[in-house]
Parts: C-alpha cells; sequence; structure tokens
C-alpha cells in the first residue's frame, strides 16, 4: 500500500516533468532525482511489493546507459534520459516491454502531431520557449518526456506488485 502511494507521487512528478518538457523542453533535474529517491524509500518501506533490487537497479542503469547513448547521439534530451532511468527502478525488468511498447505509441503520437504542427501551423502565438514553437520554426524537437510518462505509467500495471496495489489504492477511494 505505501509503494502505491509513493508510485502515486511518483505520477504527480511526471506529470510536472511531461508540463515542464511541453512548455520549455526541460525536464528539471530534481524531478529525477525525487523520483529515484522515493524509488528507494519505497523498496526499504515495502520491499515485497517489487521483485529482487538488483533486477530493478539493473532496468533503471539499463535505460541509463541506453538514455546516455542516445544523448550522446543528440537523439533524446539529457532530461528525458535521467527521467527514464530514474523510472526505470519503478519499473524494473518485467515491466520493461510493456513499457517500451507503451513509450512507443505516445512517442509515434507525438511524432504525428508535430508533424501536422510543422505543415499546419495551427498555433498562432506559441510561447517562444515551447516545443510548439520550435516545431513551428522548423526545428525537431519533442517533449519525450511525455512519452516516456505514459509509458511508465501503463507499464506499471504491468507489474505484479506495485499495479496490484495501487488498484488497491484506487480501490479504497472509490
Amino acid at each position: 500500500m505505501i509503494a502505491a502511494m509513493l508510485w502515486g507521487i511518483v505520477c504527480l512528478i511526471t506529470l510536472a516533468s511531461c508540463w515542464s518538457d511541453v512548455r520549455r523542453l526541460i525536464i528539471p533535474n530534481s524531478h529525477s532525482i525525487a523520483i529515484a529517491g522515493l524509488f528507494f524509500l519505497a523498496y526499504v518501506l515495502a520491499p515485497t511489493s517489487f521483485g529482487s533490487l538488483t533486477g530493478h537497479l539493473l532496468t533503471g542503469f539499463l535505460f541509463f546507459l541506453v538514455g546516455f547513448l542516445l544523448f550522446a547521439r543528440g537523439m533524446l534530451g539529457g532530461g528525458d534520459a535521467k527521467l527514464a532511468a530514474a523510472l526505470g527502478l519503478w519499473l524494473g525488468p518485467k515491466a520493461v516491454i510493456p513499457f517500451l511498447f507503451f513509450m512507443s505509441l505516445a512517442g509515434g503520437v507525438l511524432a504525428l502531431f508535430s508533424i501536422y504542427i510543422k505543415k499546419r501551423k495551427p498555433f498562432s502565438k506559441p510561447s517562444p520557449e515551447s516545443w510548439v514553437m520550435q516545431i513551428q520554426q522548423g526545428r525537431s524537437a519533442l517533449p519525450y518526456g511525455v512519452a516516456i510518462s505514459f509509458g511508465s505509467w501503463l507499464g506499471i500495471f504491468h507489474t505484479t506488485g506495485i499495479g496490484q496495489k495501487l488498484h488497491e489504492v484506487i480501490s479504497l477511494a472509490n
């Protein structure tokens, strides 16, 4: 139950990350640090809600490594890479495939929307720092933190521990 409540806080942090990413294409480091810190707190308080700690650490490290390589090639922002690594701790190995599927799906929708924005320029006065403005000016920019967050939200429901606990918390609220 405690892990599910902390995951709820993580979801709120990812919503703030999405908002920041859409507005300025920046995900604050404090968001990724808080998400990672909350994972360790949740693991200490409710280790049975997770699989092996080693699996979660390896997943976070794998996400960090892939994110770093994509960042080094200019294919992913640094904030996106750090957010994915922090969320990888929460997801663990069981949720990697669902996460990748849902993240890719959301990323595809973002890409299609950016193509629409680039061709049609539907926004008359977007914020100068926003991704919409950058797309309308012909640059390649996506707030991929939105896709990463979406993938993590749905990926967590495919894990046996925390997804079930989150369902219990939601049931109690009703």
